[in-house]
């Protein structure tokens, strides 16, 4: 109905929007109602508006009204659940958790040892990357089982040399018959301390920072 106005409720419409203050092109309720106020006003006497099409337009400001109001609980919804208080990390220091992770430190030639899940038996291939994604490493570590498994890097290139010390990407795939399926790898430890950055927390583990939404697992400390 909005769409076959004549053009002075284009008009109308229009001006409502100019007055805005809003930078949105959507209608919104108060626009919509506005606009069936003018509508009403401009109306021919001899040919009054209809019952069936007020209660048309109405239902639609109704219905308008209700999605409006659905968008602004969900988004205060989503906003509570990714929010995390003070409270809520200091509870996890000193906890044993396992977060996601997929860098591997290289430190006098000897790495963090890189640890996945595979969720089936699978053929599992290993990929080192410099800082600049640039491929340093593939290790085809064959069909393992299905489980929890540790890789360590012996910081070495796929032509046998030595690299310098520092921080690497790894990844971590599974052979499946549409082709390479990436796992990812996981990093387990104590939650040492916790910190809150631009309203997102984080968990120190192991000397590294890990945001809260990576944690996949959290115990207690004896039982990891």
């Amino acid at each position: 109905m909005i769409y076959d106005m004549s053009g002075i409720y284009l008009s109308s419409l229009t001006g409502i929007r100019n007055n805005s203050s809003s930078s949105s092109n959507s209608l919104d309720k108060e626009a919509f109602l506005r606009l069936l106020l003018q509508e009403l006003e401009m109306q021919d006497p001899l040919e009054p508006m209809e019952t069936k099409d007020m209660i048309s337009q109405l239902s639609q400001l109704t219905s308008l009204e209700q999605i409006t109001n659905l968008t602004s609980a969900v988004k205060d919804f989503v906003e509570a659940q990714t929010s995390v208080s003070p409270a809520q990390l200091a509870s996890l220091i000193g906890k044993y958790v396992v977060v996601r992770n997929n860098t591997v430190n290289l430190v006098g030639g000897q790495s963090d040892s890189i640890i996945f899940n595979v969720d089936e038996d699978a053929h599992v291939v290993v990929q080192i990357l410099d800082e600049n994604g640039k491929l340093v490493r593939t290790e085809d570590l064959g069909t393992v089982q299905v489980g929890v498994h540790a890789w360590q890097w012996d910081g070495r290139d796929d032509n046998g040399i030595s690299v310098e010390d520092g921080s690497y990407t790894y990844r971590v795939y599974k052979l499946t018959s549409s082709g390479l399926e990436e796992i990812g790898g996981m990093e387990g430890g104590v939650v040492e301390a916790v910190q809150i950055k631009d309203g997102k927390g984080f968990v120190l583990v192991n000397g590294s920072l890990y945001p809260v939404d990576s944690i996949l697992e959290i115990s207690q400390e004896g039982d990891a």
